[in-house]
Formats: structure tokens, sequence, C-alpha cells
């Protein structure tokens, strides 16, 4: 991902300076406008290298967090807005986007700021709070899937409003709302079907996997179960008391009804991503939407875990001891999933052996070398190949694609260079294997680690 959204950064910049003609119709499956966070990026990556688009995710990352404490500091208070912070920050998804250079850390933050200028601004008696509008339509813009949490941001401008105006808190919703959704409606129209078609593709009308809801359920709590059960606890809590000790300083609050309103919306945000996963049956990217639901729930979990500390810190051990093991559990996970992924030093070091002008790659999973050899001028785009797809006319002028267009492109010479690892698509993998092993027009290469005991990289070579 890293390295798909990147390049075609790249490449939208070039196509912006120089004309140069885009590689892709990435706005048909991208799951954000390719022309935001990707070109965010990409001008990144021109500074400072894959470090410095990752410094982007960890600077979005640290300003949700900052965010999230002064929002809850004003729904509660000061100590509830420490809490919600540092439970938050220690999450498996806070950490994992932290890290990762793709465009889910800016988008939760354009939704963290949304939030927090709908709270900020509850007591104002212009329409101040419509500021958040065109951040929630660029969040939705930037990461589809931040759609599933507008309506969130929606109902809280009326929550947090609530206190001060009564039945005028009633007006925000409604006006954010229209205003939300025809910033969207005007943005797609102008952007046109190709982008309708990526909405489509990767967000509304996803297509349904396999993964059985058990391990769904499973993941989802092994990723933000902690965080969630502080945010149920402090739901329950925070209704039926406000304060934790008398005489407690806590920002303006309404009657039990609203209280337990405000806990339902925020601590049921969390539980949306899942749903939405399970209702799909498929994994992918659960656990970074997951991050998005924990945010909101984060200053009920705040709250909870002020409670458990208790009135005077009395049991501030126990908070301790609750936030060493959710530290733990976050930089854990966080850590098998990032180092999940292969190392493909060896690989595209390998590459630059066989570069040719005009050649053609085959390429399992080829966003990465196409990334790290961009600087090559035998390694551009439109001369790579994946496993996942290809079309090939042959001699006769048939077009083929799927297994019959690879082995017909094999078979034919096509490509300088075939590479598979047998991870992502092992059915074509397979085919790939059987068909190079009896062509003697190609060789075995090389058969290079990628960091994983299980996994190597087949580098087969056209003689």
């Amino acid at each position: 991902d890293e390295a798909l959204y990147l390049y075609s950064g790249h490449m939208e910049i070039a196509h912006w300076l120089h004309g140069t003609p885009i590689q892709g119709n990435y706005a048909s499956y991208f799951s954000g406008a390719p022309v935001l966070y990707p070109v965010l990026g990409a001008a990144a990556d021109s500074i400072g290298g894959l470090a410095a688009a990752r410094a982007v995710s960890l600077f979005a990352m640290l300003t949700t967090t900052a965010l999230l404490y002064s929002l809850t500091r004003r729904l509660f208070n000061e100590r509830v807005g420490l809490c919600a912070a540092v439970i938050f920050s220690v999450t498996e998804s806070a950490l994992f986007l932290g890290h990762l250079a793709t465009y889910d850390a800016p988008a939760l933050c354009l939704l963290a700021l949304s939030s927090w200028i709908v709270v900020r601004t509850a007591a104002f008696r212009w329409p101040v709070y419509l500021l958040a509008a065109p951040l929630l339509a660029l969040a939705v813009a930037t990461k589809y899937a931040s759609l599933l949490f507008v309506p969130t941001v929606v109902v809280l401008s009326a929550l947090s409003a609530w206190p001060y105006r009564r039945r005028k808190a009633l007006i925000p919703p409604v006006a954010l709302g229209v205003t939300i959704t025809a910033l969207l409606a005007g943005t797609l129209y102008l952007a046109g079907p190709t982008y309708l078609t990526g909405v489509e593709f990767t967000t509304t009308e996803r297509f349904e996997g396999t993964t059985a809801t058990t391990i769904l359920l499973r993941d989802s709590l092994q990723w933000g179960g902690l965080p969630f059960a502080l945010a149920l606890i402090g739901a329950v809590a925070y209704a039926i008391r406000p304060r934790t000790e008398p005489g407690e300083q806590i920002a303006a609050w309404g009657s039990r009804l609203w209280r337990l309103a405000l806990g339902v919306v925020l601590t049921g945000t969390a539980l949306l991503a899942p749903a939405d996963q399970i209702h799909l049956h498929t994994l992918t990217s659960l656990q970074k939407h997951i991050g998005f639901g924990l945010f909101f729930a984060a200053p009920c979990a705040g709250v909870g875990l002020a409670r458990i500390i208790g009135d005077h810190f009395r049991r501030a051990q126990v908070g301790i001891a609750i936030w060493g093991a959710a530290l733990v559990f976050g930089m854990t996970q966080a850590n098998e999933l990032f180092n999940a992924w292969q190392n493909s030093s060896a690989f595209t070091k390998e590459m630059t052996h066989y570069l040719e002008p005009g050649a053609q790659y085959l390429v399992e999973v080829d966003e990465v070398p196409i990334y790290y050899l961009r600087g090559y001028r035998d390694a551009q785009p439109e001369q790579f190949t994946s496993t996942y797809f290809i079309g090939y006319t042959d001699k006769q002028g048939q077009y083929l694609t799927g297994n019959a267009g690879y082995v017909a492109a094999i078979k034919a010479g096509y490509f300088r260079v075939v590479a598979y690892n047998g991870e992502t698509t092992p059915t074509v993998d397979n085919l790939l294997a059987r068909t190079l092993e009896a062509d003697p027009d190609y060789r075995l290469a090389a058969t290079l680690p990628n960091g994983n005991d299980t996994v190597t990289y087949s580098v087969w070579v056209k003689r």
C-alpha cells in the first residue's frame, strides 16, 4: 500500500508539472482520492524518502491525540482528557497508523479536527461549527471509509451544544448534515464517473469476503477490546453520576438521558467498523478502521479509567496497571502487524540486474519494485504486470486475460523477468511455476528470502 500510494503520487505530481501521462486509472480503484494523500505523501517522499512519508502519518496521529485530549477536556475535564489521550495513544491502531505511509492517519486527523471544532464551538452563538463541514468532506475524500463516522460528528454537534443551547442545539446537526451532503455531492459530480466507480468499488459496494464472523470478532476484541471495555465502564458510570468525586470541576452536563445518549453515541461508534466488516465478512483493513471508532470511544474510555482510579487517586496503581497492559498489547500487536510484511530489499536489488530497455516484468505485488526502482529508466510502471491481472494480446490478435493470458505471455517470451512468492496470489503462482519449469527459454535465477521463514521470492529470467 505504501509503495502504491507514493509512486502514484509521484506520477500525479509529474502529470501536473510536466504533463506526463499517468499509468493506471487509480481513481477507479483507490479507496481515497489519488490527488490528495498520495500527492502529499509523494511530496514528503521527495524530501526525505519513505521515512519522511511515514513522518506525515506520525504527525497526523500526534495531532489526533492532542485534539482528542482537548475535546475530551471540553466534554468532561482535565483528568478525563489525559486518561483518554494516554489510552488511545497506545492502541494498536494509533501505533500502527502512526508508522504507516497511507491515507488512514491524515483522514483520522481530519475527523478529529472536525470533532474538535463542533465541541469547541458548542456554546457559540454564530454557526462556527460549519467550519467542520469542509474538513469532514476532505476526510471522506481522503479515505472514503471515513464516511462511516461522519454521522457521529454530526450527532456530536447536537450533544455538545445541548447543555448550552437546549432546543437550539438541534440546529447544528441539520445545518452540518445538509452542508456536508451538498459538499460531497458537488465534489463527486465535479470529479466525474471514475471517482464514483472508485467509491462504489472500495466502499459502498465492496465485494463480500469469506472470513468467518468468529475470526472477525476475535480480532476486533484483540485490537480494541480493552479500550472498548473502559469506554463501556465510563459510559455507564457517567450516566449514573457525572462526577468522580464531590466538588470535582467538570464541564456542563444535561440530564441523565443526555449523559446516556452521549455515552451511547461515543462508545457505540467503536462498533461501526467491526459491524461493517462482519457484514461483509472481510478482514481487509480492520486493524486500521477499528482505530477510527476507538478515537470516538476514547473520551468515554477516559471516564472509565478515571473512575477506576477513583476519587483522590485512591487506586492509582490499578490505573497504571491497566495503562501498562494497554501499552504492552498495543506495542505487541502493532509490531506483529507491521513486521508481517516481507523484507523486499534483497528482491529489489536482484531486479536491478535484469532491467533492460522496453523489457516487461511480471511481479507479484509489483507496486514495491515500481516504487523502489522508479529512478531507473528501464523500470517504469508501464513495464510491470502484476499477478492480480493480465491483459495480453497474442500474435494472432487474440486478447487474453487470467490464466490463459499468463501462460500465453510466458510461452511467447513476453516477460524478461517473472517473480513470485506464493503469498498473495498462490493459485496464479503455482500456474506460473509449472509453466516456467516446462519452458526452456526461462531459468530460475534466484530464490530470495523475504525476511520470513515461510516465504521466498522465486525470480525467473528469460535466457
